[in-house]
């Protein structure tokens, strides 16, 4: 039986130190190997996701910007902007309250010149109100989004005018109470999807995207039902591809929101859970889990 197996990226293939084990490399070309169809499942931008499939060697389709962006067989099938209109007052609304922000573009991930220095600012003010606040953890949980490939820092202010076509915002902060008045403010405006891949960030793309209407859009490509589709991820991104997916399995080091409504829990990314995953739950078929 043909299947599609989604992964995603940050958190669940990619471990700590953004790099792919080679037991995942190999279980990954051995289920292809087997016929099944495996897929990255990624908030990152296509060429950054790209970039690194292209580093391991792996040929897959991809799903990138939470499923604003879909790329099949050396091609681009989608591409999906935030409106003109929404985009305006949402761009006009974070410098205002100086927080930082990506703009995601088909080429580039720009970001504002003050954008460094509004985030020490929020940190000192976090652990100045918090002294017991792990920065840490803080710090190495944001490494993904401030060192992924084709970011580049621009002259402030960044206005729709001069970015028309902008396919996601990715905001940042320690302070979990400015995401939540982000978050807030998005859901003023039409047009908007939120999400987040981590504790200390949100992602805002146009509205109707997210990695399951994505993973539907792979599934009609290949004339596949989605109940014959496996997902593998970490955080609340995942969450629309797990709630269509015939089976979904959550990372060791995985939200628990996502646990809880996940098919099988395997182990962390840094312990090769999509190894442990392919091994134990989709190869083997068993209704053993290590939850």
């Amino acid at each position: 039986m043909l299947r599609i197996i989604a992964i995603d990226l940050d958190g669940t293939l990619l471990s700590s130190n953004q790099s792919i084990h080679e037991k995942n490399i190999e279980a990954i070309k051995t289920a292809q190997q087997q016929g099944d169809i495996v897929a990255i499942a990624t908030g990152r931008a296509l060429f950054d996701a790209l970039h690194i499939t292209e580093k391991y060697g792996l040929r897959v389709p991809i799903i990138a910007a939470n499923g604003a962006q879909l790329f099949v067989n050396g091609f681009q099938l989608n591409e999906q902007y935030i409106n003109e209109n929404t985009i305006y007052p949402l761009l006009q609304w974070l410098k205002e309250e100086k927080l930082y922000f990506q703009v995601y573009l088909s080429d580039k991930i720009v970001l504002s010149d003050l954008s460094d220095g509004y985030l020490t600012a929020q940190l000192r003010h976090v652990v100045t109100q918090n002294p017991l606040f792990d920065t840490d953890h803080f710090l190495n949980s944001i490494k993904a989004q401030q060192y992924q490939y084709g970011l580049e820092e621009v002259p402030s202010p960044i206005l729709p005018t001069t970015y028309p076509s902008i396919i996601k915002l990715m905001v940042v902060s320690p302070n979990t109470t400015k995401l939540m008045e982000a978050k807030a403010f998005c859901h003023k405006l039409e047009g908007i999807e939120v999400s987040s891949s981590g504790s200390f960030n949100i992602e805002i793309m146009t509205s109707g995207i997210d990695k399951g209407t994505a993973l539907h859009q792979l599934c009609e490509y290949y004339g596949i039902s989605v109940k014959h589709t496996v997902t593998i991820g970490d955080n609340q991104n995942d969450i629309p591809m797990f709630k269509v997916a015939g089976k979904s399995i959550a990372m060791g080091n995985a939200d628990d929101e996502l646990v809880n409504m996940a098919t099988y829990k395997t182990l962390t990314n840094d312990d090769c859970g999509v190894a442990y995953a392919f091994d134990h739950f989709i190869h083997e078929q068993t209704t053993r889990s290590i939850k």
